[in-house]
């Protein structure tokens, strides 16, 4: 089982085009709307597990766990925790549909603010660029936050390069994940251009199964009437397929 940022060969016309178009879509409208006010930045650091698979051999049910670590202040001070178990559903070799639900955690002073999201997605192919693979993840999120009654409807596009780099167990890689913000809550999510996350790095395959990414990821933050935060984080995430 491939995991869900590595596809072979090119995606149904059906699933390709509309897919294929929202993602470079929201990337071009990320460019347009973000502001080129923004605070200084902060230094944080990323850590995250993923990993995925089949509950059988050769069967299409899928499972899905990813979890995060992040730590602000150079990475001194823990700053959010997520947990996000999934299921999935394999339609055809080149696309996946999943469920789940995530439990975040931002660690602050004083109480910490803990947020439920259901979310669901579809992982995909889009199409062989420049000698690589070009992969892409589609994700929708109803976000609660504990003593709030209003729900949060969030779009997060995801898209991702990768190309091998020819003698070593090394690829290339490049992503962007840009969020949309659905409506507006009353404790504080504001309709539009939420952020966007651009990574670029090296991902070491360990084994047919198993690799780790690190690389710099830049996290810009819409902040409405005040300046746009820009974080510039280490990230280094492991993912394994079974």
């Amino acid at each position: 089982m491939k995991d869900q940022f590595h596809f072979d060969g090119s995606p149904t016309a059906v699933v390709q085009k509309p897919l294929a178009l929202l993602g470079v879509g929201l990337c071009a409208t990320t460019l347009a709307v973000m502001s080129p006010r923004t605070a200084a930045a902060q230094d944080q650091v990323w850590s995250s597990v993923t990993a995925n698979g089949p509950v059988a051999t050769d069967s299409r049910w899928l499972v899905w766990f990813d979890g995060h670590a992040r730590f602000r202040e150079g990475g001194e001070t823990l700053d959010t925790t997520i947990l996000r178990p999934g299921v999935g559903y394999r339609v055809n070799n080149r696309l996946d549909v999943w469920v789940g639900y995530a439990n975040v955690t931002n660690r602050r002073p004083g109480l910490d603010v803990e947020e439920h999201r259901l979310w669901q997605q579809a992982t995909y192919p889009i199409a062989q660029v420049a000698g690589g693979s070009l992969t892409g993840r589609t994700r929708l999120e109803q976000r609660f936050r504990d003593g709030d009654d209003d729900t949060g409807l969030r779009l997060r596009q995801f898209v991702r390069w990768s190309r091998p780099l020819g003698g070593v167990p090394l690829s290339a890689v490049v992503s962007n994940e840009t969020f949309f913000a659905l409506n507006d809550t009353d404790w504080g999510q504001r309709g539009g251009f939420d952020q966007n996350r651009a990574f670029v790095g090296l991902a070491w395959a360990v084994s047919p199964k198993v690799r780790i990414e690190g690389g710099y990821l830049n996290q810009q933050i819409d902040g409405g009437p005040a300046p746009d935060t820009s974080n510039d984080n280490l990230s280094l995430a492991a993912f394994a397929s079974f």
